[in-house]
């Protein structure tokens, strides 16, 4: 995968998860296009990831660690809950923000994000 394709790419709002859906198109021929939202509210498009994966028919189940491709669902606390998603690859992260996209390794990422889910398709 050419990381730095994604890094020069800008996504509309929300930008995770519109750069995974073009990772998933792109790369893995598959689409996580179950999602929709019309709000920009963090915790109805927490809400809206999460159902996106668990009740669409795209087949994602949550998995203990990440393996590469998996995405990665993130939140900065427990009251906030998941509301960031990216991409897991060699031991980094490709997510999408307001300024643009970056591949950030995990240690780094849990410091900011200490909520962290994986999925991948089963």
């Amino acid at each position: 995968m050419d990381v730095k394709y994604y890094q020069e790419q800008n996504y509309p709002n929300p930008p995770c998860w519109n750069m995974v859906a073009d990772v998933y198109t792109r790369e893995l021929g598959q689409g996580v296009q179950d999602f929709r939202t019309v709000t920009d509210s963090i915790r109805d498009i927490a809400n809206a990831f999460r159902f996106a994966l668990q009740k669409s028919n795209n087949g994602f189940m949550q998995i203990p660690e990440p393996v590469n491709m998996c995405i990665v669902l993130m939140g900065k606390s427990h009251k906030l809950g998941i509301h960031h998603c990216g991409i897991f690859l060699d031991g980094h992260v490709l997510h999408a923000l307001p300024e643009g996209v970056v591949y950030q390794d995990m240690a780094s990422l849990k410091d900011i994000y200490p909520l962290i889910e994986f999925w991948s398709k089963a």
